[in-house]
């Protein structure tokens, strides 16, 4: 059972990497769709449903971003935040790092093992409905920091994301 799911969420991520290096709107990977597509792969896999594109979580993640440019990972006071930092980072491998945080978590514990799983169970938090991401270079010149935000917020102590 785990082997096939496996299997689905590697055909899935395949398959929306394949779609978001074919646009055209802007650079690759950071339209709103590539965020919402790159959501979308584990989210279909795991049977939640899809997110949709909020312009003003937008608007709020792409100030926070742009505040950040000293790349430092310091999130912002709002609930439902992810955020990556790197070079040559575009949205779609940002959401696939907090997506690869998967086996960081303990899903019977609902806990993280001994790496950082917030990402991940941001990203398919079922009640989650929209999301909205930005990304801005870094002062350093060479590496980029993305912010998402989501609503409903998720990663609520004591509950499980899906």
């Amino acid at each position: 059972m785990v082997y096939s799911h496996n299997i689905l969420l590697v055909l899935a991520l395949s398959l929306a990497l394949l779609h978001l290096s074919h646009t055209q709107d802007q650079e690759p990977g950071n339209n709103p769709d590539d965020y919402v597509n790159a959501h979308s792969c584990i989210r279909k896999v795991l049977e939640l449903p899809p997110l949709t594109w909020d312009a003003e979580l937008a608007k709020v993640a792409q100030a926070y971003a742009d505040k950040r440019k000293d790349c430092q990972m310091v999130h912002s006071d709002r609930c439902g935040e992810n955020m990556a930092s790197g070079p040559l980072l575009n949205g779609s491998y940002a959401v696939q790092m907090w997506v690869d945080q998967r086996r960081e978590y303990d899903y019977d514990a609902n806990k993280c093992k001994e790496k950082m799983c917030g990402g991940y169970t941001q990203v398919v938090w079922k009640e989650s409905q929209r999301v909205g991401c930005g990304r801005s270079q870094c002062d350093d010149g060479s590496s980029w920091m993305v912010v998402c935000n989501y609503d409903p917020p998720g990663n609520i102590v004591g509950q499980k994301p899906y």
